[in-house]
Parts: C-alpha cells; structure tokens; sequence
C-alpha cells in the first residue's frame, strides 16, 4: 500500500476516534477557533482534508458556506450524518487533495488545509495542494494550513508517556530532530512532522505573504494530558496566557500543530 493508501484506511477505520480528539476542552481547538475567528474574512470556506468535520461544523455553525473535502469516504458520511444530526448545512466531498480539479469546486474567501501537510512525505505534492487550492481562493481570499512540528514526537512522550523510553524504531525521529530537518514515517499513520524554520518558507516559494503563524496548543503541549483534565479555572488561566503567547515565534516549539495564515503576494 502506499502512504495515502495507508492513511485513508486508517482514518475510515478510526473517524469516531478522530471525532473524539477534539472533543470537551481540547487546548488545540479553543485556541484555533479563536485565531479562526480574528482573521477569517465573511463569506465562504473550503475545508480541505477537514476529516469528519469538527471544524467544518463549526464555521457552518457561525455562518459561514463550507464545502468539506476529505480522503477518507468514511470521515465525509460521518460529517454529513452530523450535518443533519445538528441541522447545520454543509457540502462534502471525498477526494484526494492533489485531485481538487476532479471536483466542481467556486472560489472561496478561505480556504483552510489542515490536513493534507500531515501526511504528504514529497515536496511536490505538499505544493501541488497548496497551489490548486490557490486556484479556488477568490481574490483578497486567506489560506490557514496547518502541520504536525518536528516538536510534536518531544511534546507527545513528555505529556502522555514520560516513562516510555526511547527505542530503535524511534531513534530516526529523533536524529532527525537533533539535525533541525524534518521528519517522514510510520507514527500514529503514515505522517510528516516538519521542522518550523521550514514553513514559512514553503509558502514564500509558493507566491504567499505571512499574516501570522501560530501555534495551536499555545504553550501547553508538553502538560496537555494534565491541564486538559485540570478544573475550569486552571485552564482558563492556561488558556488566556496561551492566546498571549501563540502568535508570537518564540514560543512556537511548545506547539504541536503549528497553523500559517496567508494570503497572495
């Protein structure tokens, strides 16, 4: 099988469990319909590999006209049973997001992509998604893309499982991390984990002007089995010091998921 191949049928074996991930207080989602919110423009959205569509419902429950499109079959029927299980109108699609020009797809006055850069391994492909996504965004349109770091691995041990040590299978990982280059293999899927020096510069070859860059579990990474499960007051605390700090690159490496906004130059 290859990467796509692997990775469509583990998100059609496990969309409940992708549903689940942001469900209750989940640092990640807070913070990112926060930033959502300041700089989305009005209008329409283009959620591409937008799985079973927590964020999709969400803007679609603020107003927004959004048309999903996933890889997997299972994650679109899952999004539209929903749709209709909340009574919020979406548009879906299953679709590989290097074959966009297989669809029927309007411009749109966002576009987000938050998904396909967590498993594309080649250059070539991660472009070509970004580029025919382009083609779809109307004029003064903003794209939002998101990426597992290279910090993820580091955050992810010290959070869930601090006592596990670190075995052969894992050490390319890490000597990946230690020469500041990014990451492709077999981790929770098939999945791509990219060292931040490098996005910012993916987008400029590709014709785009940053308007910020986040992360999406502002500082909290490292302690999120703890604070997610902390009472109301503590993650409000965390929660307001991390909307403070998450735009602001320094702190980015306490991120997992680290989101771009942009817009053509």
């Amino acid at each position: 099988m290859s990467e796509v191949d692997i990775v469509e049928k583990f998100y059609d074996d496990n969309t409940d469990m992708e549903w689940n991930r942001l469900n209750g207080f989940k640092f990640e989602f807070e913070i990112t319909k926060v930033l959502l919110n300041k700089y989305m423009n009005k209008g329409s959205v283009l959620d591409i590999g937008g799985g079973p569509g927590r964020y999709s419902l969400y803007l679609a429950s603020m107003g927004y006209d959004v048309t999903l499109v996933d890889l997997s079959r299972k994650n679109i029927e899952f999004a539209l049973n929903k749709s209709k299980e909340l009574d919020i109108e979406i548009k879906a699609f299953q679709s590989d997001a290097r074959h966009l020009n297989k669809l029927n797809l309007d411009k749109y006055d966002n576009i987000l992509i938050m998904g396909p850069f967590y498993h594309l391994f080649e250059l070539n492909d991660r472009k070509k998604v970004l580029i025919d996504s382009l083609e779809h965004l109307s004029e003064n349109g903003l794209i939002f893309a998101s990426f597992i770091s290279i910090n993820a691995g580091f955050n992810y041990y010290l959070s869930d499982c601090p006592n596990e040590l670190i075995n052969e299978s894992q050490k390319s990982f890490f000597d990946n991390a230690e020469q500041n280059i990014s990451w492709a293999g077999s981790a929770f899927t098939e999945a791509y984990f990219i060292d931040i020096d490098e996005i910012e510069e993916f987008f400029k070859e590709c014709g785009l002007e940053k308007i910020t860059i986040f992360g999406q579990e502002g500082i909290t990474a490292t302690r999120l089995m703890d604070l997610e499960k902390a009472p109301e007051d503590v993650r409000n605390y965390w929660l307001e010091i991390s909307l403070k700090l998450c735009e602001n690159r320094k702190y980015l490496p306490y991120s997992s998921h680290i989101m771009y906004i942009g817009k053509r130059k």
